[in-house]
């Protein structure tokens, strides 16, 4: 056994040196040069690439080796949509994925590079979050007082005798949606389409100005009120919602668009989703305009919510290749339901995950993959494993905003949002040690590194000599993690938890306080 040497020359895991069947450098397809030889020995010996793999136990990353550019290397479980691949490495370049596999298909590329060993990590893209509202970041979720209703007017604004809850943007919108945004990068986030944004930070994949390094190209659009009903216009039997309704030829000129679509449970609900569906169903003009059905359900559109819908309904949407963005966990506390998630993918549709609001949705989409699981479990005694859910946090989030080019996934090419987590799978959610667990049902200790186009935007201690000691902090409130924020907000974080003293934090503990419920209601 020999000991890896790190980089300050100290001795830290054993090295093993027997080759076995498994043994990484047998893919290699071509004899190696000398070159080669001296470079994949030096890294190997950084990267116990030769060790034996023994599945995704606890572990952390270690420096085991410090380069002289900003590339890295990193080696641990990576996750794939064709599912977990360990002892391999990710090579990040120039801010993208230029390397993903054994060390062979390296090359002598790398060469300045820092290596970080991950074994026992595991390595994913950074999850994308497709349904927010981020600027209500800084308030507490409403108290559970006990009653679910059937459409969303009915809590909005009080609609057919039911509790209006009102809500308000706490301080001002910049610092809601930078609180909220930092929430979500330390819980492994790294994009979101949540109706506001702030420079810097997370990719904001609805506005042009905030798609960030090394992303550009058409948006998302997103709609909270696509028939313009916000005063809170409950119809049945026809279409007479506000005067400027989305209508077909808008729609079809987005990239993509995301509009929030028979959210209850009625046939108030239901009605929403007929008069953007069917062309003959409403013909008449309303008096104050607007007032006609059309028909947007193409492959561009994507339904948040969607509870109103009949099997029907999601027959259409898979035909017409439409999306659905799932928020269980506001469902579920708002109306007492939420959608068969399985029974969506199993007819076709792509399903992505968004938290919602802090209101009644989840604070993380770890929390909001935990509550999916959750509520499929007890409404439709189904297991969705932990791989579908991550799928649906990352390259289904993708798709559904229309960036699975360039993120969503590790893969060459793509931009180098990745995130790597630590720790055990979740026993209380999955009873085999599954990789794919140990990232979707992460609280935020066991995060280790977040990645921004390849930017270090929160690192563990142990990786603190990656990090720049003018833009980087220790977070007081998540043990050794350090935030590396300073230059994408203007001042440390620790000056802006002070001025924001009081509100909804941004550090969060394994279960967040005053979490809304993820239970059903049995009346329902």
């Amino acid at each position: 056994m020999l000991d890896k040497i790190a980089s300050d020359g100290s001795a830290t895991r054993p090295l093993s040196l027997s080759y076995t069947e498994d043994t990484p450098h047998k893919s290699c397809r071509r004899p190696p040069t000398m070159d080669d030889i001296v470079w994949l020995l030096r890294l190997s010996l950084s990267l116990l690439i030769i060790g034996p793999w023994i599945g995704p136990a606890a572990g952390s990353c270690v420096i085991a080796k410090r380069g002289l550019s900003n590339d890295l290397v990193l080696k641990g479980t990576i996750l794939t949509t064709e599912g977990a691949s360990p002892n391999s490495i990710v090579f990040v370049q120039s801010g993208r994925i230029a390397h993903v596999g054994d060390v062979c298909g390296l090359g002598t590329r790398g060469e300045d590079a820092s290596v970080l060993d991950c074994t026992g990590s595991v390595i994913s893209p950074g999850f994308i979050n497709t349904h927010e509202h981020i600027d209500y970041s800084t308030i507490r979720p409403f108290p559970d007082i006990g009653e679910r209703v059937k459409h969303r007017h009915d809590w909005r604004v009080g609609a057919r005798n039911y509790t209006m809850r009102t809500v308000a943007v706490n301080g001002t919108v910049f610092d809601a949606t930078a609180w909220g945004e930092l929430r979500h990068i330390f819980s492994g986030t790294t994009s979101i389409i949540g109706g506001e944004m702030v420079p810097g930070l997370a990719r904001n994949l609805d506005f042009a100005d905030g798609l960030e390094d090394g992303l550009d190209g058409p948006i998302a659009s997103y709609d909270t009120f696509p028939l313009d009903d916000p005063v809170g216009i409950i119809r049945h039997g026809d279409c007479d919602y506000g005067p400027d309704p989305i209508d077909q030829a808008t729609a079809t000129g987005y990239h993509r668009f995301l509009a929030h679509v028979g959210e209850g449970v009625d046939e108030a609900a239901a009605n929403e989703f007929t008069c953007l569906s069917n062309l003959t169903f409403d013909t008449t003009p309303a008096p104050t305009g607007g007032g006609l059905s059309t028909d947007i359900v193409a492959p561009n559109f994507a339904l948040i919510h969607a509870l109103g819908l009949t099997d029907e309904d999601f027959s259409m949407v898979a035909a017409r290749g439409a999306k659905i963005v799932w928020s269980p966990r506001s469902n579920m506390y708002l109306y007492g339901k939420t959608l068969n998630a399985s029974y969506l993918l199993e007819a076709g549709i792509t399903v992505a995950l968004g938290t919602d609001w802090l209101p009644s949705g989840s604070a993380t989409m770890a929390r909001e993959a935990v509550c999916g699981a959750h509520a499929m479990k007890v409404m439709y005694d189904r297991e969705v494993p932990a791989k579908v859910l991550w799928e649906m946090a990352t390259i289904n989030a993708a798709t559904v905003a229309g960036f699975e080019d360039h993120i969503g996934s590790i893969e060459v090419g793509k931009l180098a949002d990745i995130v790597v987590f630590e720790g055990d799978y979740c026993p209380e959610y999955d009873s085999d040690p599954d990789p794919f667990a140990q990232a979707i049902f992460a609280p935020e200790e066991n995060i280790e590194l977040v990645l921004r186009g390849g930017k270090i935007l929160l690192a563990s201690s142990e990786l603190g000599d990656l990090a720049s000691s003018s833009t980087c902090e220790m977070l007081a409130s998540l043990s050794n993690k350090m935030a590396c924020v300073a230059d994408e907000l203007g001042f440390t974080f620790e000056e802006f938890e002070d001025k924001l003293k009081g509100v909804y934090p941004a550090v969060l503990p394994g279960i967040p306080p005053y979490e809304p419920t993820c239970e059903p209601d049995d009346q329902l």
